[in-house]
């Protein structure tokens, strides 16, 4: 699949990468229509912040190509918008439908990064 990459501050290059695979059961990928650029993308692209070869992009609007097998709220082929920041979908705040303050983002799984590709592996899609 074809994946932007920062080569350095501004040089973006398309690479091409393998598909991502459902690695947990509360896991989808998403099959990207758009991707955003982030003001978080724009710093390190005009040179401001150190950016490694990852693209932080990590907003999109897709189709689920595949679910994982904790996942019913979703199903192939259901069009979504993935924000960059997303709960465990298990703790108080999540359950009561406030995932952006997880009490649970210390696992270090909760934020999104590399969405300006093809495909994505979205965590915690429940």
């Amino acid at each position: 699949m074809k994946y932007a990459e920062f080569v350095k501050a501004g040089e973006i290059k398309i690479v091409n990468k393998p598909m991502p695979k459902i690695e947990k059961d509360d896991d989808v990928i998403i099959k990207v229509l758009r991707t955003c650029v982030c003001g978080s993308d724009l710093w390190a692209y005009r040179g401001l912040e150190e950016q490694g070869h990852e693209n932080s992009g990590h907003e999109i609007i897709g189709v689920i190509e595949e679910v994982g097998k904790e996942i019913t709220t979703v199903e192939k082929g259901d069009f979504v918008i993935a924000p960059f920041t997303h709960g465990c979908g298990h703790c108080r705040a999540c359950l009561a439908g406030f995932d952006g303050v997880c009490m649970n983002r210390s696992s270090g799984d909760n934020f999104s990064g590399g969405y300006q590709a093809e495909y994505v592996r979205y965590q915690h899609a429940q």
